[in-house]
């Protein structure tokens, strides 16, 4: 699988060279490109990730009371459905990988013309993430992404249907309905001054250790507070927010808000996603004191990554430099998520 991917990857970084002299033509190799992806995730051999023997016991045992307060209702009904028809565990997984891709490779057409270099981002990270790991969160993300377009466009309720769509098949998809009340409109000197205001906050939030979960919420609070005393007894990992991928992530999004006219002139949907991009960067710091929330928040809301990343193509010229830049941002996302810290069991 992992020559698969990097194969892939080389068709990928080819294709996204000659975007302009292939035409139309370039979407048969992009819709290929997302079959292929599809059947990939589907037949994954049990064990080559970190989740998959995992939905294999809740597949088997979806009328078990003690998995309900694991996975979503929707994955214990669809589960019942699949188990039933085909006993095996790869059925569900088709479902899951049909619509967590898919729903990304619409989405990514409608936000920018730069789809490949913006499937390259998505196969060094998300594919990997979502797809072959988290895949309830794998077609969550993809609602989210297709609610970007109505949301700024101020469809609100188009919008809202996507995220509850979300919802259905990942509950930590709460966090994106506050996302309703964000606008697209043009951020003026101020407006991004103020933005670029909560890198700095989120990391003072850090060091004081002023988490939001130090809000009492109603049921929200004990969740959080159940997460906490998981963190005690060492089932989580600290988060390290000086790894190198979240502080180049941060660096990117100042870069951004600075070279904010040159790509709102090239991408309509820009101001929104660079908001939600920096709330990405804000949630991970400011929810670091439970690790795991602080992680599926951000990298949900980081979704967008995937369409910002590529803008880095409008700032930079000549333009065969710019292509390197964002294709060698998916190259080290590859390189980390195989052999630097293994999402995936490479033998």
């Amino acid at each position: 699988m992992v020559y698969l991917l990097l194969i892939i990857l080389y068709v990928i970084c080819l294709i996204s060279y000659f975007e302009e002299e292939l035409g139309d033509n370039k979407w048969y190799v992009y819709w290929g490109v997302g079959v292929v992806l599809i059947l990939m995730a589907a037949f994954r051999p049990l064990g080559i990730d970190n989740d998959s023997e995992t939905y294999d016991m809740y597949f088997a045992n979806y009328d078990t009371p003690l998995y309900e307060g694991f996975v979503e209702f929707s994955f214990l009904f669809l589960a019942e459905i699949f188990y039933n028809a085909f006993g095996d565990v790869h059925s569900i997984f088709l479902f899951y990988a049909l619509f967590g891709v898919s729903l990304k490779f619409v989405a990514i057409r409608r936000l920018t013309p730069l789809a490949f270099l913006a499937v390259a981002i998505y196969l060094g990270h998300y594919y990997i993430l979502h797809e072959l790991t988290q895949i309830r969160a794998g077609i969550a993300s993809g609602f989210f992404l297709l609610s970007i377009k109505p949301l700024a466009e101020g469809r609100r309720l188009a919008a809202a249907a996507y995220m509850a769509a979300a919802l259905f098949f990942h509950y930590s998809s709460a966090v994106l309905f506050p996302l309703l009340l964000l606008s697209n409109k043009e951020m003026t000197q101020k407006v991004r001054l103020c933005w670029a205001s909560i890198v700095p906050v989120g990391f003072l939030m850090y060091f004081l250790h002023l988490g939001i979960s130090t809000i009492p919420l109603p049921f929200i609070g004990e969740k959080l507070e159940l997460y906490d005393m998981l963190k005690e007894e060492g089932t989580f990992d600290e988060i390290n927010v000086f790894n190198a991928v979240f502080l180049v992530k941060n660096v990117m999004f100042l870069y951004f808000l600075y070279m904010y006219d040159t790509v709102k002139s090239e991408n309509p949907y820009f101001p929104l996603m660079l908001k939600i991009m920096g709330l990405s960067i804000f949630s991970y710091l400011a929810l670091s004191s439970i690790p795991i929330v602080a992680m599926r928040v951000s990298e949900l809301l980081g979704i967008v990554d995937i369409i910002l990343f590529t803008c880095l193509y409008y700032t930079v010229r000549p333009s065969w430099l710019s292509r390197a830049m964002v294709l060698s941002i998916s190259l080290v996302y590859l390189y980390l998520n195989l052999f630097h810290e293994p999402i995936l069991k490479i033998d």
